[in-house]
């Protein structure tokens, strides 16, 4: 009996080939960590360039001191898009709004008013600040807010489907408020026809 178990003790102590036993059960936990790591970090690389192409986009509406026109504004999503990388139904939206006093009412609270607003890609103009009177900073009388909306589809390289990664195709957007740099409002011209669409302030 004792000569049966003695090679059965032998083969249980024996360490041969334990290393490529743990290589076994460690490659698939180092592959998902390492595809997890890749996804994510593409996922935020992704955003990243969406928030700087969107401060681009806006820090070049408030140098112009000219009219702008929604040929422009088409321009400005192709360029969006190429500073992103990615064309795949990109959207850009830029309106402009002001707080003043209600020529009707002088002595009562000031109030935003709808400058005017375009959009490229996907995005519509808004035709009144219902939406996103919520989103404004507060603005002195008389001042004039660039509000620039941005979105992007982002789709994660690697697709293996084994529901471990845990992002899938989404949308980033991004929003940005400035401020008319080098004019006090930003002239819009909808008719591109060579003249400013909005009554002077």
């Amino acid at each position: 009996m004792r000569r049966l178990l003695s090679p059965l003790s032998r083969f249980r102590a024996s360490e041969h080939g334990g290393l490529s036993v743990e290589a076994v059960i460690i490659f698939p936990i180092l592959l998902w960590a390492y595809g997890t790591m890749f996804v994510y970090w593409d996922a935020f690389k992704a955003q990243n360039l969406n928030l700087k192409a969107a401060y681009t986009v806006a820090d070049y509406i408030s140098r112009e001191d000219g009219l702008l026109t929604p040929t422009d504004i088409e321009g400005l999503n192709d360029t969006y898009t190429y500073l992103i990388r990615n064309d795949d139904g990109n959207d850009l939206r830029v309106t402009v709004v002001r707080y003043i006093v209600d020529p009707a009412d002088p002595t009562g609270d000031p109030l935003m008013e709808l400058s005017w607003s375009d959009g490229a890609g996907g995005y519509e103009a808004y035709t009144d600040l219902t939406e996103i009177e919520d989103q404004l900073p507060l603005l002195t009388v008389g001042d004039e807010l660039i509000f620039v909306e941005t979105q992007m589809w982002w789709t994660p390289p690697l697709t293996l489907n084994l529901g471990f990664v845990g992002l899938d195709r989404q949308q980033f957007r991004n929003t940005v408020f400035t401020a008319p740099r080098f004019s006090p409002r930003v002239a819009w011209d909808g008719n591109e026809d060579g003249e400013d669409d909005e009554l002077s302030s």
